[in-house]
């Protein structure tokens, strides 16, 4: 994982992000569209950052659909895309909208080290707060898969889940992190979080 500048694709305020992993980088670039999530941030993060002597830019804007003009700024940042990819399917017209768009976000983010944690899916749950525990999978199982139906029944879902349309967001087969959210009494999220090295291009 690259360690000087880290890309926050989403980062709202940072409620998901400790101090303690944002101090690892040397200059963080915060991209949201909620005017008010850079001043959060700062007030969330700021102090530590400052105490440590870490850069902070806040840019307000769609850092998705800029993207490609992001990368090409910052072509050896860390890029971490921070609980935003699963809802994509509310700002997505349709499925096959979505498929395009993660494919062309796939395609641009080929040559730099990038991760996200995102919704898997989401909904009514038996047994909380005693959720199960973290467990480490592979991304690309589909949800009828053993092993998924396996980890909702630990969750105590009940159907019907709200599918995020993320199944395709890490390469198949990324080593990723599955975990429960206790989002509110009585309903879960399933959170996928995982990362991908640069793939650099082969010389002909």
């Amino acid at each position: 994982m690259p360690r000087r500048e880290l890309v926050l694709i989403g980062a709202s305020a940072g409620w998901m992000l400790p101090s303690a992993w944002l101090l690892r980088f040397e200059r963080i670039h915060h991209w949201d569209i909620d005017p008010l999530a850079g001043r959060l941030f700062r007030w969330r993060h700021g102090r530590a950052l400052q105490q440590h002597s870490i850069a902070l830019d806040i840019h307000c804007g769609d850092g998705l659909t800029g993207l490609h003009d992001i990368i090409a700024a910052h072509p050896q940042a860390f890029y971490w895309f921070d609980n935003v990819l699963g809802q994509l399917r509310f700002a997505t017209p349709n499925l096959s909208a979505l498929e395009v768009r993660l494919r062309q976000m796939h395609k641009a983010l080929r040559q730099v080290a990038w991760g996200s944690l995102h919704d898997r899916m989401s909904g009514p749950v038996t047994r909380q707060p005693t959720l199960t525990s973290a467990q480490q999978s592979r991304a690309g199982l589909t949800a009828t898969s053993t092993e998924v139906q396996a980890w909702l029944g630990r969750m105590g879902a009940v159907s019907p889940w709200l599918d995020h349309l993320t199944e395709g967001v890490l390469p198949s087969g990324t080593p990723v992190q599955y975990m429960a959210w206790p989002f509110k009494p009585g309903y879960a999220h399933w959170l996928e979080m995982g990362w991908v090295e640069s793939q650099p291009l082969k010389q002909s």
